[in-house]
C-alpha cells in the first residue's frame, strides 16, 4: 500500500505546483497559490511517510 501513497503524494505535489506556477486564473473566494502550496506541503508529508514505510522493517527495527 505504500506504493499507492507515494503515487498520490507525487500527484499532489505536481497538481499543487501547477496551481502555484502554471495557471493564472482566479477563483472567487479562494486563494489559488495558497491552495497549491498546501497541496505541495501535504504531498511532501505523504511522500516522507511513504518512504519511511518502504525503508523500515518492523520485525528487526532496522532499515532494509
Amino acid at each position: 500500500m505504500p506504493g499507492l501513497l507515494a503515487i498520490g503524494a507525487v500527484t499532489s505535489i505536481g497538481l499543487g505546483a501547477i496551481l502555484v506556477f502554471a495557471v493564472d486564473w482566479q477563483w472567487a473566494g479562494a486563494d489559488r497559490p495558497l491552495v497549491g502550496l498546501i497541496m505541495m506541503a501535504v504531498g511532501a508529508l505523504a511522500l516522507v511517510a511513504a518512504t519511511s514505510m518502504y525503508g523500515h522493517d518492523s520485525r528487526s527495527g532496522q532499515a532494509s
